[in-house]
């Protein structure tokens, strides 16, 4: 893999790029041939010298990789620790299980990610271009894998430009280079030398780059870069030197593991010193036991699980998820800086303006993308398409587009068209008229074609009007056609001289100027009709000259990238839900600031004229005047950290945008801690996907940038993007849900067990109110299904009505939650264990309860062992319809009661299965002595029901006094309207 520079006997700077050399220079360089190219050994000699012409990381996916990541976190760690006491104590039954749990964590994470990424790499090999070159003067098609520098390329339509080369010879070439620069418009290309510094990459018109696509014409190159030197290269070296960022709920999740090791440690530590620091096998399983209570084992689980299923929701709206915390993720994201081309826009050209001179008003085309399909008006009325082509004069310039036309259509709503993307737009506009190519050409047949020159910036065909034996001559181009036309057609079809019409080229200036602030590609379209006579040679002889000119002018044809039909009301989802929407595009200013008003990124032109700010409250999402929110990238990357910091606000738009200007953007963004994610196709992009808090690319965009993202959008919707959101929003609420359910669990074991300390036997050990495999029973059989039941709750009505949320998972509110009914299931279930054994028990605790299996000495201690069980477990199951909403009634709809109490089938099997099935280990014997050291219960069942009804109570209290005096909206605070 090299450059050009690395091949130079002498130092050189930028001043002598590839783009500043003359093509002579750089073969000489190469040592190369511009005729014959490369000899096959010296090709073989450079392909082991350099390496293969490919991106480092493009091998196959790496399962090792994937399964580490599933193992790398806080929660599992802890999990790790457990286990392996538990097997160095031989308690094998409580570290078999977490043998289990740590299992099942790992494969159902690894399995998602795998197959996620199986999926990108047959997307990356459904697509293996080859190249056309020339070795030993003989034109060869190879893998683009083997083309190395100093290689000659031919290229034409279509084909997809292997490498970095110096261009040496072009035929009308126009190269689609969006990937690498945005623009939506192929880069016209020249073979003269780019003379000056900083030049970029999108004015460096002699030369052609890698993975972007011919649009137009053909060309002939010198290969001057390849693999990790192209430019697609560099761009790749900075995402794979660009950490990568744990997510919020990494973070959060992590956190809460370290801060439950050191709780389980201190709570070890106090059994320890409690029993005096007597380190016996039965003192540790109790130390162990209580770990495991503060641990929430099933957790890790369940956010996979619910994850999971969050995935294959968004599977189903077009959005594959290459990590699972990422969906998440998009809940806390505050800003979306968004690519405008293919991203909110179709990424097609589009006809969508017609101007005749005299009219009062430009013609509006609707339809979206290739569909043949679109209606006409002009000043809000609707245009008959039989009415409009009435006039002689539209009716020539539709032919005109329909003509003078390189393009080929099968069907253009199925996508299936050919050729330079101005020729397909203008093809449609006809085919949308019902004048399309193919009928026109059944009375008018084509004798000469001068194609699309760089120099004359105009195309011209000659046809030959079968019926009326009468020569036509159809041109179009950029405003120099204006310069051969000396008359102007009117709607009757009459003819008037423009050197008479002292108003007539100042008005179409004007007209031009307004297309243009429009976002628009102005093309001027004229006619003439000619004989051989006329010009006094046959057609066959005819030159350019003598076909452009003398000419009538037909008007004015504007063309450009339309926006997606829901991008406008995507975005004003995004403002709803508390998100600004930035434009990062490397388009012109005019461009974008046209999609930017169309879609609701700014306010339209007139609303800004009235209005100089419209601002909520700092930090509400709002659309603002574009005096304040658009700048380029000139003017945006020279500032200074300091400087940008000190802007009022962000840009909403920047035009003409480099990768770099992207990359400062996010992370401008984070200093002001702000939660970012980045959508984009191109490889100039994938550094700003990487560095984003959420990156999110477009299926149809580079493998570059689906590698650096961790959603992919197969569908290529912005759209999409604000489902994701949603998604993601659900998903964070139902995490708090279930996250309180399983930790105020946790709570309340915990405060049984440390209440257990002070009950002694004869022997002075501390006797377990709950063994550890009911602990485990209860953490995973019990209370894993409810949690997760919770974890595919709907979404609220008001979920994107609210701002992203990014306190972290543990608010004030949910600590207390988490507290308060922790309290409330220990005291209850410690209140049991004391009524079995003192109020109606002989107040016995036997001898070695906690591992003994007789029932003579131990009876009692067991029966009270099972009340605190089914007591614990009915709460358990309860609480998690508790959840379903942290404040309102049971009583209520919202509360999760009334119509909405079966709602969640999940939830209504996961409760009545989590209350029968641990009947039958009360009374199975050996299972209940033996194992779970606990016996069947007979009018314990009272005090089991009693206790139900009593956390009820304190349930419903505690929610009342939450609606009272917590005025805020829970987990999230509404959008300012």
């Amino acid at each position: 893999m090299v450059d050009i520079r690395e091949l130079m006997e002498v130092p050189c700077d930028e001043s002598c790029s590839n783009h500043s050399k003359s093509f002579e220079e750089v073969i000489k360089v190469l040592d190369s041939n511009s005729e014959l190219g490369l000899s096959n050994a010296k090709a073989e000699r450079l392909l082991k010298q350099y390496g293969r012409n490919e991106l480092k990381g493009q091998g196959a996916v790496n399962p090792w990789k994937i399964l580490l990541a599933q193992v790398a976190n806080g929660l599992t760690a802890v999990l790790t620790i457990a286990m392996v006491v538990s097997f160095a104590v031989k308690d094998y039954g409580e570290g078999g299980v977490l043998v289990l749990v740590i299992a099942f964590n790992t494969i159902v994470g690894f399995m998602q990610e795998y197959r996620a990424e199986k999926t990108m790499d047959a997307l990356r090999k459904m697509a293996s271009p080859s190249a056309k070159v020339i070795r030993e003067g003989i034109q060869q098609r190879i893998s683009s894998t083997d083309v190395v520098p100093g290689d000659v390329l031919t290229f034409e339509v279509g084909d997809i430009i292997p490498a970095d080369c110096r261009l040496m010879e072009v035929l009308n070439l126009e190269v689609d280079e969006a990937l690498l620069t945005g623009e939506s418009v192929p880069s016209i290309k020249l073979v003269e030398p780019i003379l000056g510094k900083d030049v970029s990459i999108g004015d460096r018109i002699n030369m052609v780059y890698s993975s972007t696509t011919v649009a137009k014409g053909r060309g002939r190159a010198i290969v001057a870069s390849t693999g990790m030197s192209t430019e697609i290269g560099k761009i790749s070296n900075a995402i794979n030197e660009t950490p990568a960022q744990l997510t919020l709920l990494q973070r959060r999740l992590n956190m809460m593991a370290y801060v439950l090791m050191v709780i389980a440690l201190i709570l070890a530590l106090i059994v320890f010193a409690v029993n005096k620091f007597d380190f016996n096998t039965e003192i540790i399983i109790y130390a162990i036991a209580l770990a495991i209570g503060v641990i929430p084992e099933g957790l890790i689980a369940v956010i996979t699980i619910v994850q999971a299923l969050g995935v294959r929701r968004m599977a189903k709206q077009h959005a594959l998820v290459r990590k699972l915390v990422a969906l998440e993720s998009l809940q806390a994201v505050t800003n979306i800086c968004s690519d405008k081309t293919g991203t909110l826009t179709q990424g097609k050209m589009v006809v969508t303006n017609v101007w005749f001179p005299g009219h009062d008003s430009e013609y509006i085309i609707s339809g979206q993308g290739y569909e043949t399909k679109g209606d006409i008006s002009a000043q809000g009325r609707a245009i008959a398409t039989e009415t409009a082509l009435e006039d002689l004069n539209f009716r020539k310039l539709v032919e005109c587009c329909a003509l003078c036309n390189t393009a080929n259509i099968v069907e253009a709503s199925q996508g299936n068209v050919w050729g330079d993307p101005t020729e397909i737009a203008l093809q449609v506009f006809a085919y949308k008229m019902q004048m399309g190519k193919p009928i026109l050409r059944k009375t008018k047949k084509p004798v000469e074609e001068f194609p699309f020159s760089s120099d004359t910036k105009r195309m011209s065909m000659v046809y030959l009007t079968k019926l009326e034996d009468v020569l036509e001559v159809y041109s179009k181009g950029a405003e120099v056609v204006l310069t051969i036309c000396d008359d102007v057609m009117e709607r009757t079809g009459n003819l008037r001289n423009i050197s008479e019409d002292g108003e007539f080229m100042k008005n179409v200036t004007v007209q031009q100027e307004e297309m243009a602030k429009q976002g628009l590609r102005v093309l001027v379209i004229a006619y003439r009709q000619e004989s051989e006579r006329a010009i006094g040679k046959p057609v066959c002889k005819w030159k350019r000259e003598d076909v452009e000119s003398n000419l009538t002018f037909l008007g004015l044809v504007g063309i450009r990238d339309t926006p997606r039909i829901e991008s406008k009301e995507s975005v004003s989802q995004c403002h709803q839900a508390g998100i600004t929407v930035h434009m990062l595009t490397g388009d012109h200013k005019a461009t974008a600031l046209s999609i930017a008003r169309e879609v609701g990124i700014l306010e339209p032109l007139s609303a800004s004229k009235r209005s100089t700010s419209k601002r909520g409250v700092k930090g509400d999402a709002h659309v603002v005047p574009m005096s304040s929110s658009v700048m380029t990238a000139t003017e945006f990357d020279p500032l200074s950290e300091k400087e940008v910091d000190a802007l009022d606000e962000l840009p909403l738009v920047i035009a003409r945008c480099t990768p770099s200007t992207k990359v400062r953007m996010i992370d401008a963004l984070h200093r002001r801690k702000k939660y970012a994610a980045m959508t984009g196709d191109g490889v100039n992009d994938a550094p700003s996907l990487k560095k984003a808090d959420v990156g999110i690319a477009m299926g149809a965009g580079s493998d570059v940038a689906k590698t650096s993202s961790e959603i992919v959008l197969t569908d290529n919707n912005f759209a999409t993007i604000v489902q994701a959101v949603a998604e993601g929003r659900r998903i964070f609420s139902n995490i708090k849900k279930f996250v309180v359910h399983l930790l105020s669990t946790n709570v309340g074991q915990v405060i049984v067990l440390l209440g257990g300390l002070a009950f002694k036997d004869g022997s002075g050990m501390s006797v377990f109110p709950l063994s550890p495999v009911q602990i485990l029973f209860l953490n995973l059989i019990t209370g894993t299904p409810p949690a997760m039941a919770l974890g595919i709750e709907r979404a609220s009505s008001t979920v994107m009505q609210v701002r992203p949320y990014l306190k972290g998972l543990f608010t004030n509110e949910l600590i207390a939650d988490i507290l308060v009914y922790g309290t409330f299931t220990g005291v209850l279930a410690l209140l049991n264990w004391v009524l079995v054994i003192y109020a109606f028990g002989n107040g016995d605790l036997g001898s070695q309860c906690n591992t003994s299996s007789n029932l003579g000495a131990c009876v009692t201690v067991f029966r009270a062992r099972a009340t605190v069980q089914m007591a614990f477990t009915w709460m358990i199951l309860f609480h998690a319809y508790n959840c379903r909403h942290l404040r309102a009634s049971l009583f209520t709809t919202e509360g999760g009661g009334r119509s909405r109490f079966f709602a969640n089938k999940l939830m209504v099997a996961s409760v009545f299965l989590g209350a029968v099935v641990p009947v039958p280990t009360l009374y199975i014997p050996v299972l209940n002595t033996g194992i779970f050291k606990q016996e069947g219960l007979t009018w314990e069942w009272i005090l089991v029901g009693t206790t139900m009804v009593v956390f009820f109570l304190l349930s419903e209290f505690y929610k009342l006094l939450k609606r009272r005096f917590i005025t805020t909206p829970y987990t999230m605070t509404r959008v300012r309207k």
